[in-house]
C-alpha cells in the first residue's frame, strides 16, 4: 500500500542570496519560482516563500521565492 508522495519539509531561506536559496531548494527536490515584490528594491534576497519555512509538501512541489 502506498504512503502517498514523500513530504519534504520547507527549509527557511529568508535573507539568503537568490542563487543560494534555488541551489538548497532545488537539492531538495522542489522546483524553484521566482518573482519579485511589489516594492522590489532589486536587492536580489528573498523576502519570503510560498508554501512558507517549515511546511511540510510533497518532493518535486514548486517552491515560489519572492525577492526585495
Amino acid at each position: 500500500m502506498s504512503k502517498g508522495p514523500e513530504l519534504v519539509e520547507v527549509p527557511g531561506v529568508r535573507a539568503q542570496g537568490v542563487d543560494a536559496a534555488r541551489a538548497q531548494l532545488e537539492s531538495l527536490g522542489f522546483v524553484v519560482q521566482v518573482e519579485n515584490i511589489s516594492d522590489y528594491l532589486g536587492l536580489g534576497y528573498v523576502f519570503r516563500t510560498d508554501p512558507g519555512a517549515g511546511e511540510l509538501v510533497p518532493k518535486g512541489s514548486t517552491i515560489t521565492l519572492f525577492l526585495v
